[in-house]
């Protein structure tokens, strides 16, 4: 797997952004750092450029952002659109995106008449036009393999104290009743959706968007904006989906440290904020 370094990161902006108006390519450059599969380079007032970490995911990443230039107009909020095509250098994709207007909100607000129409706006995204440009379900921990995952290469690592409950959380998602599915985004919170005004404005990344049931994106809206809201804007059903969902988030993101080969280090993260996550449930 290669690494990027500055001078490449900002050689690859530079050829995104070629055919862009003189002022984008003249303004103030920011880098963030945001997740664990891209980098975004904020241009400031004018674009942004997402870059792929993992040469391996240039394919995947071309592919996510034609289902974002696919999502309708009329879906009422904004999207990070093309600006330009994508773009490759030493290996590493790049494209740039309309920003986004607004920002985050704080980690346990949002209006919830306002998170309850981002849920039905997003679950009435047609999947059939789309069906060619969506994700595994479960893309981000292994999709039709995330279960062996889990048995073979998570648990092991987990205290012993904790496995159990792990393997609980783990069986009950794959006992989870199939019910309708719709499109999901699948990581619908934190910074990846953004406010202006107290209304919700944007989404950002949509590189896990699958056919799936509302309890996927419900969980991530209860982890971020609340779970004490979810009552507010999902019947009870939905809310006990949503929380098989979210009992196995930090299995998740360890199995997405070891597919894709993260530091060591990241990795001793992920077990550690796992183990520290089973200490204090009680199912």
């Amino acid at each position: 797997m290669g690494s990027m370094e500055d001078g490449i990161l900002h050689s690859i902006v530079d050829i995104a952004i070629k055919d862009l108006s003189p002022a984008a390519q003249a303004a103030q450059r920011q880098v963030v750092e945001i997740g664990s599969a891209h980098i975004v380079v904020l241009l400031h007032g004018a674009a942004a450029v997402r870059i792929g970490r993992d040469p391996r995911m240039n394919v995947e990443m071309r592919k996510r952002q034609e289902l974002v230039d696919s999502i309708p107009v009329s879906i009422g909020f904004h999207v990070p659109r093309s600006l330009g095509p994508a773009v490759t250098l030493n290996e590493f994709s790049a494209v740039a995106v309309e920003l986004v207007p607004g920002s985050p909100c704080p980690a346990g607000e949002g209006e919830p008449s306002e998170l309850q129409d981002l849920l039905a706006r997003m679950s009435s995204i047609p999947t059939e036009p789309i069906s060619g440009l969506l994700a595994e379900p479960l893309a981000f921990c292994g999709g039709p393999e995330w279960y062996r995952i889990q048995r073979e290469e998570v648990l092991p690592r987990l205290k012993q104290e904790v496995q159990r409950q792990a393997m609980d959380a783990i069986w009950a998602l794959v006992n989870l009743e199939p019910v309708k599915e719709v499109f999901a985004h699948g990581d619908l919170g934190g910074h990846n959706v953004f406010w202006e005004g107290g209304r919700m404005s944007g989404v950002l990344d949509w590189d896990l968007s699958s056919r799936s049931d509302l309890s996927t994106d419900l969980a991530c809206v209860g982890v971020w904006n609340g779970w004490k809201q979810l009552s507010l804007i999902a019947n009870a059903a939905e809310v006990r989906r949503a929380s098989v969902r979210r009992n196995t988030f930090r299995l998740q993101q360890l199995a997405f440290a070891i597919l894709h080969e993260r530091p060591p280090a990241e990795i001793d993260r992920a077990v550690s904020r796992a183990n520290s996550w089973f200490e204090k449930q009680s199912f």
